[in-house]
């Protein structure tokens, strides 16, 4: 088992060297090939995840929330190289891009996937901050792919936040140190009746804040948008479906190490503070947006703050459900990037008020986003409903103002994000309206429309096997 457990960390590095010194006429070839690759990685991450397969060395663990974020990333990069195939053949022809930058994409987005492994299967905190510091490296070179003006502003815009904040996160850590924690290795513990328990406080304060950052946590949570208006889609799925909750993951780990000698009150009272200012931030800005990268980009925001949520209530179940809303929101986050990029691939606007009755030129691709956005609002059958439903009950259980305040949010984003995607197929009358009649048709299943489908069909059938086997 731990032959195949390094293989699969070392393969993305190995992809990554040899995307480096691949010539650019050989593209479309290495993405197939990477296609393959990452197939049989996720075979093989799904296989221990379902044999709930335990790894525990001097330096990486898979133990039971590690291996589902380990199988995720594996799950989604498979998904994700089949819809980048046809994605950047499409941009080629359109000439948006040339062949020679498909290098940039290639070496960037497997270091990107090798270091959000490291973060999901490192025991050491210090290992994990310097690889949530390498994210920030490889994906703001995936920002400036398209190399405009725009993008490059947006990369320097994350960068800077990013990276500075994420490395003041370093000093806290240290801080924990200095509060005589005896070792960062979460697994590695002992208890010291000397631990500064103030100290210790104040450091896990800053850093949820600063960590908070990569997982878009108010007060610095606003360079995603501007991000994903310039990411390609392959990047933007990966950010916004498992790339926060990884970050998220990180102040997990950190709170386990407190909460090993604190009362686990004060790390819940600081998430729920932060959730909740999180969301109400976001859903005022969220009522202003008229593009929908930028919508989308923003209703992670209220995913995370639902994880953060339920996480916070400190209840087994509450805390069951607030892992598997990572794991459904990650497969219904990417279908519904996936196919709102689909239409901006066709349409070349991401404004909702230029596009009108999109189900009469892209049918395959607005039914996929119907059935998406959805899914990714909580409508039944999604099993987004399933998780959202029993996090209410605990935390009416707990306390009914949670609850109520819970539902109302919910609510609220839920109608402002159907209110707006649903302008894209109604009739309207507007000069700035693009001419719909120059789209093609998409009335044949592609490999643009393949990885939607096996995202969708991924998450209802986890949501059935987790319903078939829990004992309500």
């Amino acid at each position: 088992m731990e032959t195949l457990f390094y293989t699969s960390i070392l393969t993305p590095l190995v992809l990554a060297l040899i995307a480096l010194f691949l010539d650019k006429n050989y593209w479309k070839a290495y993405l197939q090939i990477n296609k393959y690759i990452y197939f049989v990685l996720a075979i093989i991450a799904t296989y221990f995840w379902v044999k709930w397969v335990r790894i525990n060395t001097s330096f990486f663990i898979l133990d039971n929330i590690s291996i589902i974020f380990y199988s995720i990333i594996f799950i989604l990069s498979f998904l994700i190289s089949i819809y980048a195939v046809n994605y950047f053949k499409t941009e080629i022809d359109h000439k948006v891009i040339w062949r020679w930058r498909l290098k940039q994409y290639n070496v960037m987005i497997n270091f990107f996937i090798l270091s959000m492994i490291f973060i999901a299967i490192s025991k050491n905190l210090m290992i994990m901050w310097i690889a949530l510091e390498a994210t920030t490296i490889f994906s703001a070179f995936l920002i400036s792919f398209y190399w405009t003006k725009s993008s490059w502003e947006a990369a320097w815009k994350y960068v800077i936040l990013c990276w500075l904040w994420v490395t003041i996160g370093l000093f806290w850590l240290f801080m924990m140190v200095m509060s005589w924690v005896h070792s960062l290795d979460f697994t590695v513990l002992a208890q010291d009746a000397t631990i500064n328990k103030n100290l210790l406080k104040l450091a896990f304060v800053f850093i949820f804040i600063w960590f908070g950052t990569k997982v878009w946590f108010f007060p610095l949570n606003n360079w995603l948008p501007d991000a994903h208006g310039k990411w390609s889609t392959p990047v933007s799925a990966f950010m916004s479906s498992i790339l926060l909750p990884l970050a998220f993951y990180m102040i997990i780990r950190c709170e386990n190490i407190v909460n090993f000698y604190l009362n686990y009150n004060f790390t819940s009272k600081i998430m729920i503070f932060f959730s909740f200012i999180t969301i109400i931030y976001s859903w005022f800005v969220m009522i202003t947006q008229h593009h929908y990268k930028r919508a989308l980009a923003y209703s992670s925001s209220e995913n995370m703050w639902i994880i953060a949520f339920a996480w916070a209530l400190w209840t087994p179940l509450a805390q069951t459900f607030s892992l598997l809303h990572v794991i459904w929101h990650s497969f219904l986050k990417t279908a519904s990037f996936m196919s709102a990029w689909n239409i901006l691939l066709y349409t070349h606007t991401w404004q909702f008020n230029r596009i009108k009755e999109i189900n009469k030129y892209m049918r395959n691709s607005s039914v996929l986003l119907i059935i998406s956005l959805f899914m990714l609002v909580g409508l039944p059958p999604s099993p987004l409903f399933i998780s959202e439903l029993w996090i209410i009950w605990q935390a009416y259980t707990i306390n009914p103002w949670f609850a109520l305040v819970f539902i109302s949010w919910i609510v609220l984003a839920f109608v402002w994000l159907l209110y707006n995607f649903s302008s894209l197929f109604i009739s309207k009358d507007n000069e700035e309206l693009i001419d719909m009649k120059r789209i093609d048709k998409d009335f044949k299943i592609t490999s643009m429309h393949t990885p939607i489908i096996f995202a969708l069909i991924l998450a209802l059938i986890t949501s059935i096997i987790f319903v078939a086997n829990f004992k309500f």
